[in-house]
C-alpha cells in the first residue's frame, strides 16, 4: 500500500535538482524549496519548459502534464507541512543541516519522514530530540541519479519500524535499488572508495605521479570515474569534512591523516587562488614516462585493497555480499 504522496524537496543545487527531476517522473505530488526567490522564478521556468517540450514531443500526455504542472517550487520552507516525505539536499555542513531539520520537527506531521542526502553525517545527528529522531533517515543519492541505480538507505536506533518500511516501500516505487545500513555501516560505499583513495595517494607519492596520470591507471579498475576526479567533482571543502565524519567512524584514523592534510592544503590554496583542483596542480606537474612495472604495481595495490574491504566491510558490518558488490558496480563501475 502506498503511503507516501507528497514529496518534499530542500536544495535547488546539482544533488535536489536531480533528485527533483528524477521525482517528477513519478505519481507524487512534488513541493521543491529554495531559500533563494529569485532562483525559485528561474527553476519553475526551465522545469515547466521541460513538460511543455515532453508534451509537444509525445513523452507524457496532457493528463501527466496537467498533473505534473502543479508540482510547486516555494521559497517558504512551511509549505512542506503536509508532506508525507522531506528529502534534504543541502550544504554539507551539520550546523546547517541540523537548523533545517529543527524547523521540520515543528512544522511537519508526526507521521512526516524526514530524510537526508548527506554522504556523511548520520541521521541521529541531526536532532538532540528523541522523540523527532524515530522519524530521521538517511537517504543518500548518488549522482547523476538516472544513472546510478542505488541508494544508502540508513537507519538509527532511534528509526521507528514504520518510518523504515515506508523508506523501503518509497525506493521499490521509484524503482530504486537500496542498501540498508545502520550507524554503524553508513556510508560504506564512499568508505570503501576512500580506502583505496588512500593507498593511491601512497602510490602517486612513491613514483612521483600526477593526479590524472595515476587516474587513468586506476580507470582499468574502476572505471566510472577517477579517484582524484571524483575528488575534484565533489569538493575539496565537502570531502575533507566527509573525511573528517568517516575517520571518527573507524578505529584506525591515523590512515586519513595524509589524505586530510593534502585536502587541507588545498582548501587554503583554494582560498588564494579560487577553483584549484589536484587536475588543474597536473597542469605545473612534469608528468614523467612510467614502467609497465610501475602500473601494475599501483593496480595491485589498489586490487588487494578493494578485496580487502569488501571481505572486511561484508563481515564485519554484516552487510549482504551480494547487495555490496552491485552497490559499488552501480556507484563506480567496479567489478570483483
Amino acid at each position: 500500500m502506498k503511503t507516501i504522496h507528497k514529496v518534499g524537496i530542500i536544495g535547488s543545487g546539482k544533488m535536489g535538482s536531480d533528485i527533483f527531476n528524477y521525482l517528477s517522473d513519478f505519481n507524487y505530488e512534488l513541493v521543491w524549496y529554495t531559500r533563494n526567490s529569485d532562483h525559485k522564478d528561474v527553476l519553475k521556468n526551465m522545469y515547466q519548459k521541460k513538460i511543455k517540450r515532453q508534451l509537444k514531443h509525445g513523452i507524457i500526455n496532457k493528463d501527466i502534464y496537467d498533473f505534473r504542472f502543479k508540482y510547486r517550487i516555494i521559497d517558504d520552507i512551511n509549505n512542506l507541512s503536509e508532506c508525507d516525505l522531506i528529502i534534504e539536499s543541502i550544504i554539507e555542513e551539520h550546523d546547517v543541516k541540523f537548523e533545517i531539520f529543527k524547523r521540520l520537527e515543528e512544522i511537519t506531521k508526526p507521521s512526516c519522514v524526514l530524510a537526508s542526502n548527506s554522504s556523511s553525517i548520520l541521521p541521529s545527528e541531526l536532532s538532540n530530540d528523541n522523540q523527532a529522531k524515530n522519524r530521521i533517515v538517511g537517504m543518500h543519492f548518488f549522482y547523476p541519479i538516472p544513472f546510478k541505480n542505488v541508494v544508502e538507505l540508513i537507519f538509527s536506533e532511534f528509526t521507528d519500524e514504520i518510518i523504515k518500511e515506508k523508506s523501503k516501500l518509497f525506493f521499490d516505487d521509484i524503482k530504486r535499488f537500496y542498501i540498508v545500513q545502520n550507524e554503524r555501516n553508513a556510508f560504506i560505499l564512499n568508505r570503501f572508495l576512500l580506502q583505496i583513495q588512500i593507498v593511491a595517494l601512497n602510490s602517486l607519492k612513491k613514483y612521483g605521479l600526477g593526479f590524472k596520470q595515476l587516474d587513468e591507471i586506476a580507470k582499468e579498475f574502476i572505471p566510472e570515474f577517477g579517484l582524484f576526479e571524483m575528488m575534484d567533482h565533489v569538493g575539496h571543502n565537502t570531502m575533507y569534512n566527509a573525511i573528517m565524519n568517516y575517520s571518527k567512524m573507524d578505529s584506525d584514523k591515523r590512515k586519513y591523516e595524509p589524505i586530510l592534510n593534502k585536502l587541507k592544503a588545498q582548501k587554503t590554496i583554494s582560498d588564494d587562488q579560487s577553483g584549484i583542483l589536484f587536475y588543474d596542480r597536473d597542469a605545473s606537474d612534469d608528468i614523467k614516462e612510467i614502467s609497465n612495472e610501475v602500473k601494475q604495481d599501483i593496480l595491485d595495490s589498489i586490487k588487494e585493497t578493494a578485496t580487502k574491504y569488501i571481505k572486511t566491510y561484508s563481515e564485519e558490518f554484516q552487510v549482504d555480499l551480494y547487495d555490496l558488490k552491485k552497490s559499488l558496480n552501480e556507484f563506480c563501475g567496479l567489478i570483483i
